[in-house]
């Protein structure tokens, strides 16, 4: 048997993070609606293949709460609030992250530049592989999407896409999910 490439997603060892898709700070997202959609479907994929998933919100009294179909599409877990732009200055975070005893984060959401990049380098710093789901970020602008992106890649971060992502959590076409995720991405 062959030894997988460590970048290779576990599904056993994976973790989905979705930070501040907030109802108020949606309005000025680049491409929002399109984010939107391809973020529920790795969502939904996640939640069919079993994948923890937590929800953070930015200071939600402000930003509002996360967008009522990304919390359809991603089911029961924990929602965090926050007030750090880096996930892990949360404690609840923390204990929710621990809670799920897997070392591999995907980190998607918004902003690109800001929480997502402080989030990944602050889990970085703390041993945890960390992948981006590039096409599930948006930024108010795609240059700063873009630039939050590249610095995360220079810092050590797999950029990944969805498609790939739920293929190698199944690992195979005998997995028990994979016509559900295959249908979904058609």
């Amino acid at each position: 048997m062959l030894t997988p490439h460590p970048d290779l997603a576990r599904l056993e060892d994976s973790l989905l993070v979705l930070i501040d898709c907030q109802e108020r700070l949606w309005k000025v997202i680049h491409d929002g609606p399109a984010l939107e959609q391809r973020l529920g479907k790795l969502l939904q994929g996640a939640r069919s293949l079993g994948v923890p998933v937590i929800v953070t919100e930015q200071d939600p009294a402000k930003l509002g709460a996360t967008l009522s179909t990304l919390l359809a599409a991603a089911g029961e877990c924990p929602r965090i609030a926050k007030s750090s732009f880096a996930c892990g200055s949360e404690p609840a975070f923390n204990e929710a992250l621990r809670a799920t005893e897997r070392g591999t984060v995907f980190l998607v959401g918004v902003e690109a530049h800001i929480c997502v990049v402080q989030t990944a380098l602050d889990l970085l710093a703390r041993g945890f592989k960390v992948q981006i789901v590039g096409e599930c970020t948006g930024s108010r602008d795609p240059a700063n999407r873009a630039a939050g992106l590249q610095r995360l890649s220079d810092a050590g971060a797999v950029i990944t896409v969805t498609e790939s992502l739920l293929f190698e959590w199944m690992s195979s076409t005998q997995h028990p999910a994979f016509r559900t995720i295959r249908d979904l991405i058609k």
